[in-house]
């Protein structure tokens, strides 16, 4: 019997495997203050309030006034993080590449995204706070944020939408510079601020971030926000929507001291040969860290809308 051209033609397969599109590890870890914590399970950080109580000498030999400093504390709750998964020892036999590296990679990389859930979560949730941890403080009871039309929140209340909701505008930037500044925020701290891609794509039609007179070149040809009015703009997909809809992003502005994350260990990765389960690979990755808002003064929320109108 003659041999057809499909019996002799060859297949190929790659000898490596390709990571499918993810965000790789975190984006905010290296934009707040980074903390070790050593042999606890809890981690107390103390604050000291701005002190006003310097009064004029009035007389000689008077008493001096003696008053208390304005301590604080905020509590973090380190907890570990685990990813396990187990490659059979058959169904490496029958693997062209060996996938132990790449499944640790990984790995890795969905801690990293995780600590970003952390993070948001501390920014915008509630706080322990008191020399135990016995109190707490959410976010709208000690910072004033953006209604989604640009306007001021009050303290107490959290960020609303209406019917003139707009995305990050130069007037929201402005507006939020300001925040920081009447809080006496230290303007040589570096504040950051997490969007939504649709933000960013709304921030670049604008005139005043494309234009070189306000704005750096790369925003120009790479088509990427990072200093802009005071700012280092990046995007997440991570953020949250607003309880009440799904059209407004929360985004947030902070001052990079304002969020702590306090890490016990950070990512590691054992490779091990499981004797009990067939000799199978087990690969395990953990983590364990937890973070906290330190100074509602130093951390504002920006209601977003998620299709604004693009000219």
């Amino acid at each position: 019997m003659p041999v057809t051209i499909d019996q002799v033609t060859s297949q190929q397969f790659a000898k490596t495997l390709l990571l499918l599109s993810q965000q790789k590890g975190s984006r905010f870890a290296t934009r707040v203050r980074n903390e070790s914590v050593s042999s606890a399970e809890l981690a107390y950080f103390d604050t000291l309030g701005s002190d006003e109580d310097t009064a004029q000498k009035t007389g000689r030999h008077q008493g001096t006034p003696i008053t208390e400093p304005d301590f604080g504390r905020r509590r973090v709750v380190p907890l570990p993080w685990t990813n396990n998964k187990g490659l059979d020892k058959e169904d490496l036999d029958r693997m062209i590449s060996d996938p132990t590296n790449i499944v640790s990679q990984n790995q890795a990389l969905s801690l990293g995204r995780k600590k970003d859930d952390i993070i948001i979560a501390a920014a915008l949730g509630t706080a322990t706070i008191g020399k135990a941890g016995g109190s707490t403080i959410d976010h709208e009871d000690e910072s004033i944020g953006l209604n989604s039309d640009g306007s001021v929140t009050t303290l107490g209340t959290a960020p609303a939408y209406d019917t003139s909701s707009t995305s990050i505008t130069k007037q929201k930037m402005l507006k939020m510079m300001q925040l920081f500044n009447e809080a006496d925020v230290d303007p040589d701290i570096m504040k950051h601020w997490v969007v939504a891609p649709s933000d960013i794509e709304y921030m670049l039609s604008l005139s005043q971030v494309g234009s070189a007179d306000y704005n750096t070149v790369k925003a120009l040809q790479q088509g990427k926000m990072d200093t802009f009015a005071g700012f280092g703009f990046f995007w997440s997909n991570r953020l949250d929507n607003l309880v009440d809809t799904n059209d407004h992003w929360r985004t947030f502005a902070w001052a990079e001291d304002g969020i702590i994350l306090a890490t016990i260990g950070d990512i590691s990765t054992r490779i091990d040969e499981r004797k009990d389960l067939d000799y199978m690979w087990q690969i395990f990755s953990k983590m364990d860290l937890g973070a906290v808002r330190m100074e509602g003064a130093k951390v504002h929320e920006c209601l977003s809308y998620k299709t604004p109108t693009i000219t």
